[in-house]
């Protein structure tokens, strides 16, 4: 993948991005695998090992890799705007759709009943992760605008912890035994903020330890222990917001 990528820089091909690239190799190998092989337990994907292995290195490079600090955050009203309501109203749009079209026999396996399983898979996929685009944009040959991709990249970058959010909203409402009424739908939401304002301050609280650290302390004198201190901080964050229940 890191080769085929490298090819793709190279030879500017804008039509093929480096995603596109890595899910192409990766459906090849799948096939191949599925194909040859009868046992798959080699290439089982367990869900501890993508919120615990794999996810926290994914969020810890979209923040850190932020280059365009300025234009993120003299934009972060509209940021917000495309993050937080986007997100609500893609996941409770599609989740709403699915439900009317399992109510009305256009598709199958969906709850007529209960709209939670509905709403969840509308916040299963309400987060788009604009990999590709960003791609195609932040190549220098096309001089795309700053303000644009701060909007794209800002939004991309959060819209994800609010599709979390949401999905563990949903899932705590999720059981055939609630009536879907104005109180459920209230705690519901109650939940939903409650759980962003306290990740968000898991966060800064975290963040604002370690750089009291670095500052008042001569750690940068040991690039290791430094670099390792990020780390571990950056993963903190993560753990204790899944201790708490949070995103």
């Amino acid at each position: 993948c890191t080769m085929l990528a490298y090819y793709v820089k190279k030879n500017k091909y804008y039509f093929l991005p480096e995603s596109a690239v890595a899910m192409l190799v990766g459906v090849l190998i799948g096939g191949i695998a599925r194909l040859s092989l009868t046992d798959l337990t080699l290439f089982s994907f367990s869900p501890e090992l993508f919120f615990f292995v794999l996810l926290p290195p994914i969020m810890f490079d979209a923040g850190y890799s932020l280059e365009n600090t300025k234009g993120f955050f003299d934009n972060i009203g509209a940021i917000f705007l495309y993050a937080f309501g986007g997100t609500i109203i893609s996941a409770f749009a599609v989740g709403w759709l699915a439900f009317v079209f399992a109510q009305n026999g256009l598709i199958g396996h969906v709850d007529q009943d209960n709209p939670m399983e509905a709403l969840l898979f509308g916040a299963l996929i309400s987060a788009v992760d604009p990999v590709a685009t960003l791609s195609i944009m932040g190549s220098p040959e096309l001089q795309c605008d700053t303000l644009l991709y701060s909007l794209v990249f800002g939004e991309s970058v959060l819209n994800d912890a609010v599709a979390i959010v949401l999905f563990k909203t949903f899932h705590k409402y999720y059981n055939q035994e609630v009536i879907l009424d104005g109180s459920v739908i209230a705690a519901a939401l109650f939940s939903f903020i409650t759980m962003t304002v306290l990740s968000i301050l898991v966060g800064v609280g975290l963040g604002l330890l370690v750089s009291y650290i670095y500052k008042h302390t001569s750690i940068s004198e040991f690039p290791k222990l430094e670099a390792s201190l990020l780390y571990l901080f950056c993963y903190l964050c993560y753990a204790t917001a899944e201790v708490f229940g949070l995103s």
